[in-house]
């Protein structure tokens, strides 16, 4: 079974429960049939937890593939994309064309990107946008331009897959080519089994199911930081999809940045407190134990390194903090929790030295009547010094603070 994918199916009928039955749960559209070799138009959903965070319908055709992406953060966008390919099976042309639905005046503008691959080399051509021009770069045989942000169109991870199906290898190099930035970004496909491969997302592997020729069934993020995971769809309206998330947006309902950044600011007897960081929401999903594993370092939000710093000296859980700036991280157990306080700054919040630890400090547990539904930092003053707390579902964790 592939792991982390399932069917839900939906009893409804009617053009919008097509389209409109995804927007708020993001569970209500059934699964089609899985595609087989040789089928045209497909469809898939991406999720995260049960929030709708793409979709997409193409059809591919022996030289080449056409198709639409819906993206809902931070604004909803489609990509109208289309891909010729050589007879070698490589891709030789992508166009793709960025708009916002007419239901969201206020949207982006339209931008284009052409990509003609000639040999070891690429001409990018970019129509507005916010660089737009003509450039021309070295690039790997077979590279494949993208669509969206990483992890990529459903077309563009089947068109490496198939690329790799075809070697016989059970590990297979590919390139993908970011356009918009002109960067080049060097991955693998790694066969797993007769229906299964993997491919690479900072470290952690995004796992999908295939078939015989190459063609996705399915695949999980759910071993990333990303969390994302798509499955065929079927019955869906894309274009009543599009119209109602971007009269969302219009309306200022929209989706917006998926974990958004935050500031916490208070003065703690006389210090000057400041934490930046994220703020991921549950989005149905579980958290601790699940969501936040167990006995792994987390990164105490999302993005970018949870950031605290004092203008004075500080004892934080009977630990001495001097003045300055550290890192977040935090660990979690089930009868356990402690605060990690990191001198390693402004890294990306994987990026865990463990060597850097100034401090671990233990976290009290509570539980709260009324879940969270986005992580949540807050710093709560007290006639005596203070409280740094952590709360997101149905727990707060804390742990005392005072100057020196």
């Amino acid at each position: 079974m592939f792991e982390g994918v399932s069917c839900v199916r939906g009893a409804s009928s009617g053009r919008v429960m097509r389209g409109l039955a995804l927007v708020g749960l993001g569970l209500a559209l059934g699964c089609g049939a899985e595609p087989q070799a040789g089928s045209g138009t497909r469809a898939f959903v991406e999720r995260l937890g049960t929030d709708t965070m793409s979709v997409e319908v193409y059809t591919r055709t022996p030289t080449g593939f056409v198709g639409d992406l819906l993206v809902r953060s931070p604004v909803t966008r489609v990509a109208h994309y289309e891909a010729t390919l050589t007879a070698e099976g490589t891709v030789e042309r992508m166009h793709v064309q960025w708009t916002t639905p007419p239901e969201n005046p206020g949207g982006p503008p339209p931008s284009e990107i052409t990509v003609t691959v000639e040999g070891d080399s690429a001409t990018i051509e970019l129509v507005g946008g916010r660089s737009p021009g003509t450039s021309r770069i070295g690039v790997p045989a077979g590279i494949i331009p993208t669509v969206g942000k990483n992890p990529h169109a459903f077309a563009v991870f089947e068109q490496a897959v198939m690329q790799a199906v075809t070697s016989g290898a059970n590990s297979v190099p590919v390139a993908f080519l970011s356009a918009g930035r002109g960067q080049v970004q060097e991955n693998a496909i790694v066969r797993l089994g007769p229906d299964s491969v993997s491919i690479d997302f900072f470290g952690s592997p995004i796992v999908a199911k295939v078939d015989a020729t190459g063609r996705v069934l399915g695949r999980s993020g759910e071993r990333t930081t990303l969390k994302l995971v798509g499955q065929p769809a079927s019955g869906l309206d894309f274009r009543a999809l599009a119209s109602d998330f971007a009269a969302r947006d219009a309306r200022g309902e929209g989706m917006g940045v998926a974990s958004p950044q935050a500031t916490v600011e208070a003065t703690i007897g006389g210090a000057n407190v400041r934490v930046v960081y994220s703020r991921p929401a549950k989005r149905g999903r579980e958290i601790w134990g699940s969501l936040v594993a167990f006995g792994e370092v987390w990164r105490t939000g999302a993005n970018a390194a949870t950031e605290f710093s004092t203008d004075r000296d500080l004892v934080i859980g009977g630990v001495r903090v001097p003045a300055g700036t550290y890192t977040l991280f935090s660990l979690f157990s089930a009868e356990s929790a402690q605060l990690i306080i990191n001198k390693q700054t402004g890294q990306w919040g994987t990026v865990y030295d463990q060597g850097q630890d100034l401090a671990r400090v233990e976290l009290a547990k509570e539980s709260l009547t009324t879940p969270v539904e986005r992580f949540t930092i807050a710093i709560e003053p007290a006639a005596e010094g203070g409280a740094l707390q952590l709360m997101w579902d149905a727990s707060r964790y804390s742990v005392p603070i005072r100057v020196r």
